[in-house]
């Protein structure tokens, strides 16, 4: 599959984004806007128009680790599906990268169940009816109520960029029964520099994941926002700490 790269910046390091499901380019990159040298943004499967096969967070790696060797990258950061991507390349990888951003993790190596991921089912069904409305609905309730009027714009933008992405569903359907990593025992060798960041009260992404990946990580940093919506509601706080870990 090819794949096209936004790259912003100039020179060394160069860091990779990988944005999460259902998400894009425009929702990442604001996160690496201070960090220096290179970034490399880039569609994932099933969100720049095509249909692939059902996803598998390996393949999902495997493409994000295409694009970081074909730009050098060194540094990576990961958002939700984007994060259990890089998980799948540092699980057989370990050494790859130097410093590495794990976003909001869904998921280490068991197999979500819980009500927050069965939701995906009534995605699925009204993104194959084309309803508009019951897409909106999805997409807001996964925004703070405190929030989703702030929320508005990126609530109908996000809305009609998974109406209009026939590939996404594939991914909504088929992501939720796999695991990044077989093992998370297999992330005891990672070498990197890694900065976890998670937020309490995130049914899609709890805070639990974040914890027990720092815990196995052998040079992890954890963060954990006390209140979800952190790309909205802590923007700032956000961008500092990601900007900060990687320009380190």
């Amino acid at each position: 599959m090819g794949i096209t790269a936004l790259v912003t910046g100039a020179g060394a390091p160069v860091t990779v984004a990988a944005h999460g499901l259902g998400a894009s380019v425009a929702e990442t990159r604001p996160l690496l806007s201070g960090v220096s040298g290179t970034r490399v943004f880039y569609a994932a499967r099933g969100h720049a128009g095509e249909v692939p096969d059902a996803f598998t967070y390996r393949a999902l790696g495997d493409d994000l680790l295409g694009v970081a060797d074909e730009h050098g990258a060194t540094r990576a950061l990961g958002v939700s599906m984007g994060a259990g991507a890089l998980l799948s390349v540092l699980s057989r990888r370990p050494t790859r990268f130097d410093r590495v951003v794990v976003f909001l993790p869904g998921a280490i190596d068991t197999p979500r169940t819980d009500d927050a991921v069965r939701r995906f089912s009534v995605l699925v069904d009204a993104l194959a009816r084309q309803d508009v409305e019951a897409v909106r609905a999805f997409v807001a309730a996964e925004i703070p109520v405190d929030l989703r009027d702030r929320a508005a714009p990126y609530i109908k933008t996000r809305a009609r960029f998974l109406l209009d992405s026939p590939g996404i569903p594939v991914g909504v359907a088929s992501l939720p029964p796999v695991t990044p990593v077989d093992d998370r025992s297999s992330l005891a060798a990672v070498s990197a520099e890694v900065l976890v960041i998670g937020q309490e009260g995130d049914p899609l992404h709890p805070a639990q994941v974040a914890r027990d990946l720092a815990a196995v990580l052998p040079k992890a940093r954890l963060v954990v926002f006390d209140q979800p919506g952190a790309m909205l509601r802590e923007r700032r706080r956000l961008r500092a700490l990601i900007t900060d870990f990687l320009n380190d």
